[in-house]
Parts: structure tokens; C-alpha cells; sequence
């Protein structure tokens, strides 16, 4: 089983990614965060269960309180920890090449994905 978390503050980025996911039975199953904390805490709390933790995570940059480069280094700090490996990609409207660079700086990066997002592009990060 499959499972994707899609972690973006614009429900319209996450409503079509859902779709997307339905539609092409792309995964099989997602979960969404508005909110990066919450991501956090939920992979922090379910780290001994590789069942709970996803395969994929879907992360933008953009996002208040906690951004995605906020995510990415919480994740750092307690990737170890976790039972299962997950695979990252940045997914974002950003056409900064500074953006670019800076993921390079996350060994754990898998990709950098530029929205709108497609199903070939989802499909990509299986």
C-alpha cells in the first residue's frame, strides 16, 4: 500500500493533487496538512509505525508559521528516528533558482517539482 502526504497551505493546490491522486489511482491513500507542525507531529508520533507513515511527502515552500524550509530542517533532526524511509519532494510555484540550490542542500530531497503539478509528475515520485 501506497501512501502520500501532501503538506500545503493553498487548498486549491491540495484539492487538485487529491484529484489527481483519485483519478490516476496514483496512491492508495493520502493525507493532507494545511499546517507543517502538524505533519511534524504526526511523523514524530507515529515514527515506530511504517504502516502510519507515508512513502512520499508532497511539501511547498510557501506556507506561514512553519515553511517548508522550517519543515525541512525539524525533519532533519529526527529523520533517523523513523521506521520507514520517506521520500521528499519540494513541490512549489517558486522559479527562484536560489530555491533550487538550497534543496541540493537536503541529501534527503528526492526532487524539486515546479505547480502546477500533473499526473505524470505525481506518478514520477512512485
Amino acid at each position: 500500500m501506497s501512501k502520500v502526504f501532501i503538506i500545503d497551505d493553498d487548498s486549491i493546490h491540495q484539492r487538485i493533487a487529491q484529484i489527481m491522486i483519485e483519478k490516476h489511482q496514483l496512491f492508495d491513500e493520502y493525507t493532507s496538512f494545511t499546517e507543517a507542525e502538524k505533519a511534524v507531529a504526526f511523523l514524530k508520533d507515529k515514527k515506530n509505525s511504517p504502516q502510519e507513515l507515508p512513502d512520499v511527502i508532497l511539501l511547498d515552500l510557501n506556507m506561514p508559521v512553519i515553511d517548508g524550509w522550517d519543515f525541512l530542517d525539524l525533519y532533519q533532526n529526527f529523520k533517523n528516528e523513523l521506521s520507514k524511509a520517506i521520500r521528499i519532494f519540494i513541490v512549489t510555484s517558486s522559479v527562484d533558482e536560489k530555491d533550487i540550490l538550497r534543496a541540493q542542500d537536503y541529501a534527503f530531497v528526492t526532487g524539486f517539482i515546479s505547480k502546477p503539478l500533473s499526473p505524470d509528475i505525481i506518478r514520477g515520485t512512485l
